[in-house]
């Protein structure tokens, strides 16, 4: 599957799996706009499944910290939407909407934390399973995919 291929599926809403995404080293400079790695960023976002889904079993290494993990602000895509993404897209609506279910994204994760901290693992599987944090996710990488085509052109 080609790049532009696999954007395309995501922008749909469809599962274009990791495994479906194609090689790093073809397409490095192509998945770039203005500073981000969209490949990456939709990368990153997705492994917070498997990086909570380890935690919520117990099976992780990692220390989290929910109150680190709520900044939207933080990460590498959420460091280009208040920088360099927000002077050169804010003028797009669905730059905003991109931002807003990023913010959603990460409040949906630490809650999952939180749960789990709480020792209730039943509770965080379930938000991690069905809550916001799956819807969150999906939207995440819907609109990064249709802000990449559209940015593209």
């Amino acid at each position: 599957m080609g790049l532009l291929d696999w954007f395309k599926a995501l922008s749909r809403g469809e599962d274009a799996g990791s495994s479906d995404k194609p090689q790093a080293g073809a397409i490095k400079e192509e998945g770039q706009i203005e500073g981000l790695d969209f490949v990456a960023a939709i990368e990153a976002h997705r492994k917070w499944k498997e990086r909570l889904a380890d935690y919520v079993q117990g099976t992780s290494g990692e220390k989290l910290d929910p109150h680190v993990i709520c900044r939207d602000d933080q990460c590498a895509l959420g460091k280009w939407i208040y920088a360099a993404g927000s002077s050169h897209s804010s003028h797009l609506s669905l730059f905003h909407l991109l931002k807003a279910r990023h913010a959603q994204f990460h409040v949906a994760a630490s809650q999952v934390v939180e749960q789990v901290q709480e020792g209730r693992r039943e509770r965080a599987d379930s938000l991690l399973a069905e809550g916001d944090f799956p819807r969150c996710s999906r939207e995440v990488q819907t609109l990064l995919s249709r802000l990449y085509l559209e940015l593209k052109g």
